[in-house]
């Protein structure tokens, strides 16, 4: 009996959410968390099942499931995962997890959020798996609904404002994928959606139509990313948003937006993506050096580790740009350490706020001390600067080390302002230990009750992943080689063929 694994995980979460809002309006909110924790459990058992079955040294899509959908729009029912896709599943399942630890109180309709949160996970689970162009922007657009709602009912005073912003931008984003990808469709000739036909079509797209298609691709995923001067939703979204929320907009959502471009982007058209490979390389290092600088004069912390995410995904698409086997898998590899380094930060971001009722800057200050502030919170706190800086032993170091010299020798200059990126990082996170953790604290904020042993679980579990991925960079990379490899050596021979067409 084949047991169809992947859309069990991918609909687990929709059922969950059903089951939420079939319960009687008068049932206690424990209840809902509950239920909701156990359906996110489930999905990340099914997920680590995946995992431990899954073939390390096969590149080709795993436990794939395809059925006819709608044949008149040559639209099927195609799923799967492959050394890419997998950790970012694995990345997803786990933090839905922890978001939902980490709003164990929440009691403002908490049916309808618990409801948005399980949703907002079909949609992202169904984003990183679709093996069809439609059924992944069905999906990608199934993921904006429940965040919309996430952000402007349970945000902050600015909650509506930040929300619809969110909106307007994704919806942007939407209609330049939507365009791209039926482009793709219509010029192929194929009838069909499915990535895998796209990328190998019987007569080989102009050169100026992949140019076209890289670029829609690129701008519509850039606005997810959120790519310099497309990111301005980004700080107000974060700033506004609960803070398991922000959690899963950091450490999950910005991601669609990488993946979409090394999947959809380069994989389809990789003379493409060869051509505006420099395009690329110099967007990041735009990324990085303006959201590091505008980190630097942030006084909110939460905006401050909003921009510090925008640079840090710049890291990804430079790994991205370098179409080699190392720049890629760094740029996998980041990613993945991005989404719990960030999502660690947010969280800890939140339980300052909750006992402080404050995350200006310049009205914090001596949290370090044992007395009146917040100790655990702040040996965390410096734990997670130190990898956001790259230090070694930590994820982030990998991370950044494989991007740096993969991309070195392409795009030097590139390379060498990203680098100069991570000495802005340490600069504005150091800016923030000093002023928020330590000095004297400020007679305004008083005594400072502490949060439970409960509220440290989710940012110890971050921490031990932080930690044993830099220790043990392996655990990922062994996971993604094989997938990474192959999408290289397709690179590769779509050099040498360019060249040899050149010669001629």
């Amino acid at each position: 009996m084949n047991i169809p694994w992947i859309t069990a995980l991918v609909f687990l979460p929709a059922f969950g959410a059903i089951g939420l809002a079939l319960l009687p309006k008068g049932e206690d909110y424990k209840f809902a968390r509950l239920w909701s924790l156990i359906v996110s459990l489930g999905t990340l058992f099914i997920s680590l099942g995946i995992a431990f079955q899954f073939n390390l040294s096969d590149p080709a899509p795993q436990f794939r499931e395809s059925r006819p959908w709608i044949q008149q729009l040559g639209l099927n029912y195609s799923v799967s995962v492959d050394g890419i896709s997998l950790p970012l599943v694995l990345l997803t399942t786990l933090l839905v997890v922890l978001s939902i630890i980490t709003s164990w109180e929440q009691q403002k309709r908490p049916r309808m959020y618990y409801s948005m949160v399980l949703l907002l996970t079909c949609g992202v689970l169904g984003a990183f798996v679709s093996e069809d162009l439609l059924l992944f922007f069905l999906f990608y657009e199934l993921e904006l609904i429940p965040l919309y709602f996430l952000i402007a009912i349970w945000g902050g005073v600015r909650r509506e404002y930040a929300g619809t912003k969110f909106l307007l931008y994704t919806v942007l984003s939407s209609v330049f994928l939507l365009v791209a990808f039926l482009s793709a469709y219509f010029v192929s000739g194929l009838n069909t959606f499915d990535i895998h036909a796209l990328a190998n079509p019987a007569t080989p797209y102009p050169i100026a139509f992949q140019i076209f298609m890289l670029v829609l691709i690129t701008l519509g995923f850039g606005i997810k990313i959120p790519l310099v001067p497309l990111h301005t939703w980004l700080p107000d979204a974060h700033v506004e948003a609960p803070t398991a929320v922000s959690v899963l907009l950091a450490g999950v959502l910005l991601k669609l937006g990488t993946y979409g471009i090394l999947r959809f982007g380069v994989s389809i058209f990789p003379q493409a993506a060869l051509d505006l490979s420099w395009l690329l390389a110099a967007l990041a290092a735009i990324n990085v050096v303006y959201a590091s600088l505008a980190a630097l004069a942030q006084t909110d912390m939460k905006k401050m580790i909003a921009y510090s995410s925008i640079a840090h995904m710049g890291y990804v698409i430079l790994g991205v740009a370098t179409l080699g086997e190392t720049g890629l898998q760094g740029a996998v590899f980041q990613m993945i350490s991005h989404g719990v380094i960030s999502a660690l930060l947010f969280m800890l971001v939140g339980l300052v706020y909750e006992q402080a009722k404050t995350r200006d800057l310049d009205k914090l200050g001596g949290l370090f001390d044992r007395q009146k502030g917040l100790p655990l919170v702040g040996a965390f706190m410096v734990a997670a600067a130190m990898a956001n800086a790259g230090l070694p032993g930590m994820s982030g170091f990998v991370a950044e080390f494989l991007v740096f010299k993969g991309g070195y020798t392409q795009f030097p200059i590139a390379t060498a302002l990203c680098i100069f990126g991570t000495v802005l990082t340490a600069v504005y996170l150091l800016v923030l230990l000093q002023k928020a953790f330590f000095g004297s604290s400020p007679k305004a904020l008083g005594i400072l009750p502490k949060p439970n042993v409960f509220a440290y679980f989710p940012a110890t579990v971050l921490a031990f992943c932080m930690v044993g991925l830099g220790l043990f960079p392996n655990l990922m990379t062994d996971i993604s080689a094989a997938s990474v490899t192959a999408l290289a050596k397709q690179m590769q021979t779509q050099q040498t063929v360019a060249q040899t067409i050149q010669t001629r």
